[in-house]
């Protein structure tokens, strides 16, 4: 493709990635993505056939309608608009079938060491997935148009023997490119102790309710932020979002249905998005506690008005899905008007210095996902189980985790059936009339 720069709006191109999410009649939202060229006002000039090198689903002759390479589409916009647009005079390409390995190389080390918009340099983890997939999506294209193209496929993967951690001897193509990056020293803020846990739980059901039982799905079964604005009520019309099972009029399992991605919104607005499709369990050590919360939970949804034809978990101030971007916004301001003053006040050390460094570093709902990581390891599950209970796409983040264990057993306990007093507390306080706890 070739590009016309000019100082002139509607003849400065750019590639960029478009989303359309799409509704079946039964509910089920489904989002295609594609990589498009847009004029400095931001209108799509053109669509492209790129998207379709993205390797999403590619090895298998069937592909789940909810498949979407959006992810890796930015990676790739990124690669094309830093050679064709951003460099054209410097390289002098203007057309994809032009770019060499040198080229290639020029623009990992420039992502590797660039600064972000905060100051910080991207992770190592993050660099290589952006390597892999552009290097990926190149081969893609030589393989089909190798004639055309001055970079081979040969030239761009090399083939290593590496052991798996099972001790079996296994052959892998590694993208064939050295890129110097700068090592991250500073750890973002993600350990929270439990105790601390356990005062934000209580905090969340007393000042922002309309939350506080998605955090408690983050923590006590491992969700995802983007996940818990899809999870609908059990009476739900679209089908029940949460299930029991019971056994002696005990409850001996949770399961939230994150099996499909469907509209929860008149409008049609986005609410979150599932990583991975699944019915995910709620880990048995919590049970109690999370069936406290959700007790306190469903009185609250008994207060408030909601949308009944799709009756979603969680609502906002209009009666409508909560969304992900309202969902992070309460949960920030959770920190910051009442649990930070709180922490930085309180006559516990511990406590004192967490609240000294939430003024120093923002978190966000992830972390909740990391102590029900944290626990996990701790109570001694193996790479698999981690797996399955964080409902990951792959191993990597739950060897990640292990590899750590040692760090993570002397920096944080194993909570136990604290979290259940505290709620217990919280929903005296709040349906029975008892002094707040925080006054």
């Amino acid at each position: 493709m070739e590009y016309i720069t000019s100082a002139q709006p509607e003849q400065t191109l750019r590639y960029a990635v478009y989303s359309v999410q799409n509704r079946m009649s039964d509910g089920l939202v489904y989002t295609r993505s594609f990589i498009v060229v847009k004029n400095g006002y931001n209108i799509i000039v053109r669509f492209t056939r790129l998207q379709e090198y993205a390797g999403i689903y590619a090895h298998g002759t069937y592909r789940p309608i909810t498949a979407n390479p959006e992810a890796k589409l930015y990676f790739i916009c990124g690669f094309l608009n830093y050679v064709m647009v951003e460099h054209v005079n410097e390289f002098g390409i203007h057309h994809i079938y032009d770019i060499t390995k040198k080229v290639m190389e020029s623009y990992f080390t420039h992502y590797a060491l660039e600064k972000q918009v905060d100051g910080s340099y991207r992770s190592k983890e993050t660099v290589e997935r952006c390597v892999l997939t552009v290097t990926d999506f190149m081969r893609r294209l030589s393989v089909k148009h190798g004639g055309f193209m001055k970079i081979s496929k040969d030239e761009l993967f090399e083939e290593q023997t590496r052991m798996t951690r099972r001790g079996q001897l296994v052959k892998k193509q590694i993208p064939a490119f050295q890129v110097v990056g700068v090592p991250i020293t500073d750890r973002p803020l993600r350990d929270m102790p439990t105790k601390v846990l356990e005062i934000l739980l209580s905090m969340a059901f007393r000042y922002t309710e309309d939350i506080a039982f998605g955090l408690c799905l983050q923590a006590f079964a491992g969700l995802r932020a983007g996940e818990v604005c899809n999870v609908r009520q059990e009476s739900s019309p679209l089908g029940a979002g949460i299930r029991f099972t019971e056994a002696g009029g005990n409850t001996i399992k949770a399961e939230i249905d994150l099996r499909r991605e469907v509209a929860l919104r008149s409008d049609n607005a986005k609410t979150g998005k599932i990583k991975k499709e699944r019915l995910q369990c709620v880990y048995p050590a919590f049970l109690r506690t999370f069936m406290q919360a959700y007790e306190m939970h469903k009185k609250y949804l008994c207060r408030i008005h909601y949308e009944k034809e799709y009756a979603p978990m969680f609502v906002n101030q209009y009666g409508k899905a909560m969304s992900y971007e309202t969902y992070r916004n309460r949960f920030k301001k959770l920190i910051r008007d009442h649990l930070r003053p709180y922490l930085a006040a309180s006559g516990d050390p511990e406590q004192r210095v967490y609240g000294q460094l939430l003024y120093e570093n923002e978190i966000g709902t992830h972390i909740l996902r990391h102590w029900f990581t944290v626990q996990l390891v701790l109570r001694g599950e193996d790479i698999g189980d981690i797996e399955y209970w964080r409902g990951d796409t792959s191993p990597e983040s739950a060897y990640l985790y292990l590899q750590n264990k040692g760090e993570l057993v002397k920096e944080l306990k194993e909570t136990g059936d604290r979290l259940l007093d505290t709620l217990l507390l919280a929903g005296g306080e709040l349906y029975g009339g008892k002094q707040h706890m925080f006054s």
